[in-house]
């Protein structure tokens, strides 16, 4: 896999210990691998690291801090969208991720935002008990205040690692 780069919004503090600690908890009940809790802003940005670190750093001084609120435990068919916690469409959120797009220059589609919890492929009825066990203590809210510019070198969590925080305009 050649190395990727993506844009996420992390929480801080309390929020990011509760949210690691229920993602830790899954991943090893699951057997699945741990990450690093995060909303995706935008994935798979085309270009050389400098230039997406550049445009990473344009993005970040276009936009003001902004809330984050997750909303309720959901799954999905996709390896990285298996248990998540949604993120509401809010218009600083969604502002956010179509400027980041037209920044990045790609093509804009369905954004669902979200908070991943467990990656991995199970059985809808697994996936279902899970998101009902979940705790509604999840669905958070957070201020974004910085991006996370992050490399990965494959589709293994370990091998992603944030290159660049860059904050967001005061």
């Amino acid at each position: 896999m050649a190395t990727t780069y993506h844009l996420w919004l992390a929480p801080t503090g309390k929020t990011y210990h509760a949210l690691r600690g229920a993602i830790t908890d899954l991943s090893k009940t699951y057997h699945a691998p741990a990450f690093e809790p995060h909303v995706t802003l935008l994935g798979s940005l085309p270009g050389t690291e400098e230039d997406i670190s550049v445009r990473s750093l344009q993005l970040g001084a276009s936009l003001p801090p902004f809330d984050i609120q997750l909303t309720q435990p959901a799954y999905g068919d996709q390896y990285f969208q298996c248990v998540f916690l949604k993120a509401q469409k809010t218009p600083a959120l969604m502002n956010a991720h179509e400027l980041a797009s037209k920044l990045f220059a790609k093509d804009q589609v369905p954004y669902m935002p979200h908070l991943s919890l467990l990656y991995g492929h199970y059985s809808i009825e697994l996936k279902d008990n899970i998101t009902s066990a979940l705790s509604q203590d999840l669905c958070l809210n957070f201020t974004v205040d910085t991006l996370d510019l992050i490399r990965a070198r494959s589709e293994d969590p370990k091998d992603w690692i944030s290159i660049r925080t860059v904050p967001l305009r005061r």
